[in-house]
C-alpha cells in the first residue's frame, strides 16, 4: 500500500549508545561535502557527513533545527517520535520501518541502517526517502541536496510559469539517465492549462505518496480563474521522470 505524505519532513539528534554500531573500515569521510536543504546551504556545525559502504550517512541535528520539528526519545527504549503540527512520525533506533500518524498509523520502510557516531545518529538517504523528503547525492559536484515535496512542487511550477524550461531540465532532470524531457511538449501542457487559467499564485497544497522506488509529488496550482493540478514523478535520486498538469475536475476523475 502506498503511503499518503503531506509535507512530512523529518530528522532528528540522538543520544543513544550501543545501536547502529560500525567499525572504521566501513567508514569513508566525505570531505568538504556541502548539504543542500530546500535550495539553502546547511551548516553541519561539529557534524559531518560520511559514507557507510555505498550508503551516504546523514547528521540530522542541524536538520531538525532547520525543520522545526519536536523530538521526544525514551532512552529505556530506543523509541522516538518527531511531531509537527499534525504530523506525528515514530521509529525505533536499530529498525528499518516507520510509522506515520497517531491514529491510522501506516508503516514505511528503508533500505540500510540508522547509525550512531559520537553520539549523534545518522541515516541513509534512504531513510530520509521514505518519509517523503527528495534527497540525492551528486558525486560529480560532491553536494547532497534534501528537499521537501512542497518546495520542489513550488520550485517546479515557478520554472514553468516563468518559461524556464531550459532551467528545468538542467536542474530535475537526469541527463544520464537518457530519458530526455519533451521540453515542447511539456510547455504545450502548460500553456493549454495555465493559460485560461490566469495569473499563477502558487501551491496551494501538495501530497506525496512513495511507492516501487518512486515518488509522486501532486500539488494544486492556484490561478485567479481556477486550480490546477500539477503531477511530477521522481526517481530515487530525486529526478523526474514524468510532469503532468490537468484541470481540477480531470485529475479528480482520473483517480476516482
Amino acid at each position: 500500500m502506498k503511503t499518503r505524505i503531506a509535507a512530512v519532513i523529518l530528522s532528528i539528534l540522538l543520544v543513544a549508545a550501543g545501536t547502529g554500531t560500525f567499525t572504521a573500515q566501513e567508514v569513508k569521510a566525505a570531505p568538504n561535502m556541502s548539504v543542500i536543504l530546500n535550495g539553502q546551504a546547511l551548516s553541519l556545525a561539529d557534524s559531518t557527513v560520511y559514507k557507510s559502504g555505498a550508503a551516504v550517512m546523514v547528521p540530522l541535528r542541524e536538520v531538525a533545527e532547520a525543520l522545526k520539528y519536536k523530538i521526544a526519545y525514551q532512552g529505556s527504549t530506543g523509541k522516538v517520535q518527531l511531531s509537527r503540527v499534525n504530523e506525528i512520525i515514530e521509529f525505533q533506533v536499530g529498525g528499518h520501518e516507520i510509522v506515520i500518524g497517531e491514529k491510522d498509523k501506516e508503516k514505511v520502510s528503508f533500505k540500510g541502517a540508522i547509525e550512531t557516531r559520537e553520539k549523534r545518529l545518522y541515516v541513509p538517504l534512504s531513510f530520509l526517502n521514505s518519509i517523503g523528503l527528495i534527497a540525492g547525492y551528486n558525486a560529480s559536484t560532491n553536494q547532497l541536496e534534501i528537499y521537501t515535496p512542497e518546495v520542489a512542487a513550488g520550485a517546479v511550477s515557478t520554472l514553468l510559469a516563468t518559461g524556464q524550461y531550459q532551467e528545468l531540465q538542467t536542474r530535475y532532470f537526469n541527463d544520464k539517465s537518457g530519458q530526455v524531457p519533451d521540453l515542447p511538449l511539456i510547455q504545450k501542457n502548460w500553456e493549454q492549462i495555465a493559460v485560461p487559467a490566469g495569473k499563477y499564485f502558487g501551491v496551494k497544497s501538495t501530497a506525496s505518496d512513495w511507492g516501487e522506488e518512486m515518488l509522486t509529488i501532486q500539488s494544486i496550482l492556484s490561478f485567479t480563474e481556477t486550480e490546477a493540478v500539477l503531477t511530477l514523478s521522481l526517481d530515487s535520486a530525486g529526478k523526474i521522470t514524468g510532469l503532468k498538469l490537468e484541470p481540477v475536475a480531470a485529475a479528480d476523475e482520473s483517480h476516482s
